[in-house]
């Protein structure tokens, strides 16, 4: 959530694939005291296992936080634009924005790499592409590496010293599985949510699931819908490997106004008719999920099948994060009924064309506040 006065930082998660991606009681005496060999100091370098339990999270407040591009008809960013451009709506019902920002401020990148293993014959040129991004980035961002198989690891801590996250990423294996869906479940509930500021997921995978055991397709879009967290998503082609085809302009995605929402209608459906719309076929579903991943939150969903189309794609999701617009408001609807609330943004100007995130999840009243805040 973006506070007031406060110094922002964006945070993009992206997923690189082409897989098939107590409380504490006091002793009435207290025991002797043994001694202890030194506590050894972490190894940043050295990948660290994921909490098992991740620790609860607060609904701290009912703000709304819209990251929104605005672009000319040939894709070009709009800068300059006052807080008065802008209208905000829920549901239909204008809302007050309580909070304006267009500043270019730094952002931290926790950059999740898929491990499994049809990436093998792609690997190396998914790290050279990486490190890449990173290049891209400025001298206070930082990334954080996240690599997944049929387990999920942070390696390090968020950085912005390059040749740190140039050996981190070139350090890394090939292993078997595809857990895309825990890495984002847990990338987002025990990283993302311990830094403040903007958040953004950049997704570069097949979206195929093989190995998750936490999370599922429907929960990870739910987390999604709930946060905010802008997530970009560029698709490697996996089914015909070996091909070697720049990204084209069909395959780049359309601007579309907030009013032209593909998805929200089916999710405001009951879960179980909108399962069912759902395609079977392992690699059309994973195309479905990446691309509502990206609707929800108002990014891009990009195509990709050769190194040089995903420089193109990074470059261009680099670019938008440094040309985002921030809008939050307090809702007036204040009702705790955990459904979904449609946000539609717009400006004055016509001739422009607005992207924003679609919508949030309202809490429920009877709920425990164990979900993150929208």
């Amino acid at each position: 959530m973006l506070m007031k006065n406060q110094a922002a930082s964006i945070i993009a998660v992206i997923i690189l694939s082409v897989g098939a991606l107590t409380v504490f009681t006091q002793n009435p005496v207290k025991p002797p005291v043994q001694q202890q060999p030194p506590a050894q100091k972490p190894d940043p370098q050295k990948p660290t296992e994921p909490e098992q339990d991740p620790e609860v999270l607060k609904i701290g407040t009912r703000q709304v936080t819209v990251p929104v591009i605005i672009t000319d008809g040939f894709g070009r960013f709009i800068n300059g634009l006052q807080k008065s451009d802008f209208t905000l709506q829920e549901d239909g019902q204008v809302q007050d924005i309580d909070d304006f920002s267009n500043e270019t401020s730094p952002f931290s990148v926790a950059l999740l790499i898929d491990l499994s293993l049809s990436t093998k014959n792609k690997l190396e040129d998914i790290k050279r592409t990486a490190i890449d991004f990173v290049k891209l980035l400025q001298p206070r961002d930082k990334v954080l590496v996240v690599a997944f198989d049929e387990k999920v690891q942070f390696i390090g801590n968020f950085t912005g010293e390059q040749k740190t996250l140039e050996k981190q990423i070139k350090a890394l294996k090939t292993s078997y599985l595809t857990s895309v869906y825990d890495a984002l479940d847990q990338t987002i509930r025990e990283r993302l949510f311990k830094v403040d500021g903007r958040k953004a997921i950049v997704v570069l995978s097949d979206g195929v699931d093989t190995g998750s055991k936490r999370a599922t397709y429907d929960s990870v879009l739910e987390l999604i819908t709930r946060t905010g967290i802008v997530t970009y998503t560029i698709r490697y082609e996996t089914r015909n490997d070996g091909g070697i085809k720049n990204i084209k302009p069909e395959d780049l995605p359309s601007l579309k106004s907030p009013f032209l929402n593909r998805f929200t209608n089916n999710f405001q459906q009951p879960r179980g008719t909108y399962e069912k719309q759902r395609p079977k076929d392992r690699d059309l579903r994973g195309i479905e999920f990446l691309q509502e991943l990206a609707d929800r939150s108002g990014a891009r969903y990009l195509r990709s099948e050769s190194v040089i189309g995903t420089a193109l794609a990074l470059q261009l999701v680099a670019n938008e994060l440094r040309n985002q617009y921030t809008l939050t408001y307090d809702p007036t609807n204040k009702a705790e009924d955990g459904k979904f609330r449609q946000i539609d943004v717009n400006i004055k100007r016509r001739d422009l064309l607005v992207r924003a995130r679609q919508g949030y999840i309202a809490p429920k009243a009877t709920e425990e506040s164990e979900k993150p805040k929208p």
